[in-house]
């Protein structure tokens, strides 16, 4: 079996008691996404919002960008979530256009900042502030 990727284009995201995606607009439970995440250890606390192209917002210190991927079958991650075995295969859905940014307490240079509409000069997260920020 060949790796799919199936893609769904998201147009907007909304804080929400209910997640789905519908007519691109992605709808996520900060409440239940927060009880999942609060079950690491490693986690102290966790807050959700949302911040879209042009919207006078800065976001800092940047940890970390991904583009939300899931995958529909198999064990999700090798090694990660379930057995380790050769990765490349399956179905995974991809949120395009839409990111998650992870910041935390600043701990070094390492960070960065996004900024949503003013002039950027921090080349490296430059193209990050056309996506949709969760």
């Amino acid at each position: 079996m060949e790796l799919e990727l199936r893609y769904n284009y998201v147009k907007d995201i909304v804080l929400s008691d209910t997640t789905k995606i519908e007519n691109g607009i992605l709808s996520v439970d900060t409440e239940e996404l927060g009880m999942l995440l609060m079950e690491d250890d490693r986690i102290e606390d966790v807050g959700f919002d949302v911040a879209k192209p042009g919207d006078s917002v800065r976001i800092l210190p940047v940890k970390d960008v991904v583009e939300p991927r899931c995958k529909i079958d198999g064990d999700g991650f090798p090694g990660l979530v379930g057995e380790i075995y050769e990765a490349g295969r399956g179905t995974t859905c991809v949120l395009k256009n839409a990111a998650v940014v992870t910041t935390g307490p600043i701990v070094g240079f390492q960070e960065g900042i996004i900024d949503m509409s003013g002039p950027y000069t921090f080349v490296r997260l430059r193209l990050y502030r056309k996506l949709l920020e969760l």
